[in-house]
């Protein structure tokens, strides 16, 4: 950025040319900052369409979702004592619960070492926060989802 300015400068160019080459080489590093530091946060469950739901608004305010089928669609290699492979560092883990599941939860938050909201598919009961793990029911919305999850990055 600093060599394309001293271009425009030796080759004799306004001023005006010249500011305008820096604040566009500014936006630039500042877009690709901001696209290399966007938090990540995993979304364990199925291929629901209502957890798509929930994945457009994590991405509407501003986080990148990554995707596991979750252990009832294959072996979790957690509960196989080996480390997740999707542990980008996620900055939370969302669990998906369908109404029905039995056996235990994923086991994400805790391998990855982040907070994990437990995703009820109907749950009518406020929130529930217990240290760095929440239940929450999905027929809240999705919003309510990721308002609890935001708490529990807060807290």
């Amino acid at each position: 950025m600093a060599f394309g300015a001293v271009l425009l400068w030796a080759e004799e160019a306004t001023w005006p040319v010249v500011v305008f080459g820096v604040l566009a080489g500014l936006l630039l590093l500042a877009l690709a900052w901001r696209a290399a530091h966007v938090p990540k946060v995993l979304v364990v469950g199925g291929d629901e369409a209502h957890l798509r739901e929930l994945e457009d608004a994590l991405e509407g305010v501003g986080y990148e979702v990554c995707t596991c089928a979750g252990p009832a669609n294959r072996p979790c290699p957690v509960f196989q004592g080996r480390d997740c492979p999707l542990g980008e560092r996620p900055v939370a883990a969302l669990i998906y619960r369908p109404a029905g599941a039995a056996g235990r939860y994923a086991p994400c938050g805790r391998a990855l070492r982040v907070p994990s909201v437990i995703v009820e598919e109907h749950l009518d009961a406020e929130p529930a926060v217990a240290g760095r793990v929440a239940r929450v029911g999905l027929d809240r919305g999705p919003d309510r989802v990721v308002r609890t999850m935001e708490d529990l990055l807060a807290g």
